[in-house]
């Protein structure tokens, strides 16, 4: 069975003056996802945000959430948490009085839901503190906390883990993959981290100067996507002569050099040859080389990261639309 979309953004386009800094976005996220948001600096990932959020009118397109235009906003502010860019909170004031203040933006809020959220994103037991007496990471969570309050369907956060420490993202990430699971919550997550966004999510955006370029499963996309080999032969000479052959054959890639850092580059030598095939291609070209006594002594496939997935991506410049 599909899964509903909780957020669909259909030809969404802005534009500030002769800028173009959205171009006809077009994609869904579902009840269930962690849905990392990626581009580079300047490709239009904050825009987009502020106009899921209502905070930036689209030139044009549409956005949708559960189903509602993104302008009804008695709907979507009760079903949509935000927590975009840093945290602001009252500095003299505790945890709990911050929520309380921000709860009275929610009409018939349960007196018990501010010490729920807090217990639910681990500062209950600092609720009487103020705020300035937190780290960065504990502001964080209580953003979280704050996004929370009104028990939204969607969340969504830009740079949730910027600034912390390892165990810090870490706890975050442990949060939001919790309020999936237990709270049938779904979230958005716009990041620069890219490590942490294939650890944790399940469907990406990627964008490139406003252009969607990639948007799938995070499996899909790094398991279908070109495929990098690291070739070694018995000696140089055959090593040679495979490297002729291999760049007349069509749908194979060679590099002087690893394109992207790699354990396996201490391995390139005079009888190695680094290669990017088309996926599923490997299979016939080691057959076609064996055909040509040009067998490699060892095939070391390399698993590519979304890291450099998305440099493939983003180094490409998009079509002129």
């Amino acid at each position: 069975m599909t899964a509903r979309p909780v957020l669909k953004l259909t030809n969404l386009t802005k534009r500030f003056g002769q800028i173009l800094a959205v171009n006809g976005l077009s994609f869904e996220v579902y009840e269930g996802d962690i849905f990392g948001f990626l581009g580079p600096n300047g490709a239009g990932k904050s825009t987009t945000l502020y106009m899921i959020a209502g905070l930036v009118h689209p030139t044009s397109g549409s956005i949708e959430v559960l189903g509602h235009p993104h302008t009804d906003y008695r709907h979507v502010r009760t079903q949509v948490g935000m927590l975009i860019e840093v945290p602001a909170f009252y500095e003299h004031l505790s945890a709990r009085k911050n929520l309380e203040v921000l709860g009275r933006l929610h009409a018939a809020l349960p007196r018990t839901r501010i010490d729920e959220v807090l217990e639910r994103v681990g500062l209950l037991d600092r609720a009487k503190d103020a705020v300035r007496e937190f780290s960065h990471g504990m502001k964080q969570r209580l953003g979280i906390a704050q996004a929370l309050l009104h028990s939204p369907r969607l969340l969504l956060l830009d740079e949730p883990t910027s600034g912390l420490d390892p165990e810090g993202s870490v706890s975050i990430w442990k949060l939001l993959r919790s309020l999936v699971d237990e709270e049938k919550m779904t979230v958005f997550v716009s990041s620069h981290l890219l490590h942490e966004v294939e650890e944790n999510c399940n469907r990406i955006a990627v964008i490139n100067q406003g252009v969607l370029v990639a948007c799938d499963e995070v499996r899909k996309l790094l398991f279908f996507s070109k495929e990098d080999f690291l070739l070694m032969f018995e000696d140089p000479s055959v090593r040679a002569r495979a490297e002729i052959y291999l760049r007349s054959r069509e749908g194979v890639e060679i590099f002087a050099a690893p394109p992207h850092d790699t354990q396996a580059a201490s391995l390139l030598g005079e009888d190695t040859v680094w290669i990017r095939t088309k996926h599923g291609l490997m299979p016939t070209l080691l057959s076609e080389l064996v055909e040509h006594k040009l067998t490699p002594r060892a095939v070391i496939p390399q698993r590519k990261t979304l890291r450099q997935f998305f440099f493939e991506l983003t180094r490409r410049q998009p079509l002129t639309l």
